[in-house]
């Protein structure tokens, strides 16, 4: 397969560290009202307190049942680059996994689109020389900017513009830059 110029993997129990962080979080938001109402000697009314406390309990136990779905789903999500191939491996999808030849890519962008229905969210990958669009989720904290600078290492020449690619329809209509 070639030398590895750039490797990043991450399990889904690794990533399942951040949603009991965040849900603990919630707690501490929690004690922060009352510290607040301590401290500073202020009365919070009881049902804001049990509103405010009831909406960051149920936002924690999502979290933690999120952790627990990841930690009880083993899978590992991976991205190599070689000097001949950019893979991705997403664990449980064939729309976010890929494996292309370095020469096939054009660029990397970010895409969005426009309708009467508003703007959807932006996406970040790499188009191909026939066209094509590989998005690169980020759900694993991997980062976009470090596999383009690989990539950059073996062919200088593949850009990543921050102008947003945008495809709009409706009463104007305008596809993506290609």
């Amino acid at each position: 397969m070639g030398s590895m110029i750039y490797s990043y993997r991450k399990t889904r129990k690794q990533q399942s560290h951040t949603f009991i962080m965040i849900a603990l979080s919630c707690y501490a938001y929690i004690a922060g009202l009352f510290l607040y109402e301590e401290h500073f000697n202020d009365t919070i009314s009881f049902d804001f307190k049990m509103v405010y406390s009831g909406i960051f309990v149920v936002a924690s136990l999502v979290l933690f049942a999120v952790a627990w779905w990841l930690r009880s789903h083993p899978a590992t999500y991976e991205v190599k680059i070689t000097k001949e191939r950019f893979i991705i491996s997403y664990p449980n999808s064939e729309l976010w996994s890929f494996d292309v030849a370095i020469s096939d890519i054009k660029r990397f962008e970010y895409r969005n689109t426009l309708s009467h229905a508003g703007q959807g969210s932006a996406r970040a990958g790499i188009l191909l020389n026939d066209g094509n669009f590989h998005e690169v989720c980020m759900n694993y904290g991997a980062n976009i900017g470090a596999m383009h600078k690989a990539i950059r290492k073996i062919r200088p020449e593949i850009e990543f513009p921050k102008k947003l690619n945008q495809k709009v329809s409706g009463f104007v209509e305008r596809d993506y830059d290609a």
